[in-house]
């Protein structure tokens, strides 16, 4: 394989991986939001339900509702979890602009240094959802032109649940 191509399968991969943490990133944000909009709108059911002896019912449910929402958010670490794929993201734009800058006079040495550097960033990445890194690769291949023959298939139930788990990813191809 030559540098160019392998240069350009690494670029790839950066960028796909940049797709990968915006959307997850985005992923996250919109959950912490919706578990704070929910949760404002069932605090005040709750204060409404405790003022009205008729409505004790429908306190009881907001509040159960508010705290297991609440649990989840704490479990999941959405907002931290935003933080990260936002770092991420950030250190493969970095490594994608060394890519792009340096092919001018690109070199095998360059070449390792930049594959070294996506290895060191993918260490400390979560584990990836695979089914969301294929749609991923789709898109990116898209945008850049490719043929058909290039794209994964991804079935819809796959799709609906890419950002939560990976369901039958070995029959991806």
């Amino acid at each position: 394989m030559s540098i160019e191509n392998e240069t350009h399968d690494l670029l790839f991969g950066v960028r796909r991986s940049i797709r990968y943490h915006n959307r997850r990133r985005n992923f996250y944000d919109r959950f912490n939001s919706f578990v704070n909009a929910v949760s404002l709108i069932m605090g005040s059911a709750t204060v409404y339900g405790t003022l009205k002896a008729q409505a004790q019912d429908i306190a009881v449910i907001a509040a159960a509702v508010v705290t297991i929402l609440s649990a989840i958010n704490l479990v999941v670490g959405s907002a931290r979890q935003a933080r990260i794929h936002n770092d991420l993201t950030k250190r493969f734009i970095g490594l994608e602009k060394k890519i792009v800058s340096g092919t001018i006079n690109n070199t095998p040495i360059k070449l390792a240094e930049w594959t070294e550097e996506r290895l060191d960033i993918e260490a400390e990445e979560p584990p990836v959802l695979h089914v969301l890194n294929c749609i991923c690769h789709n898109e990116l291949a898209r945008a850049m032109g490719y043929d058909q023959k290039h794209f994964v298939k991804i079935a819809c139930y796959q799709r609906w649940f890419a950002h939560i788990l990976d369901i039958n990813d070995h029959l991806i191809k």
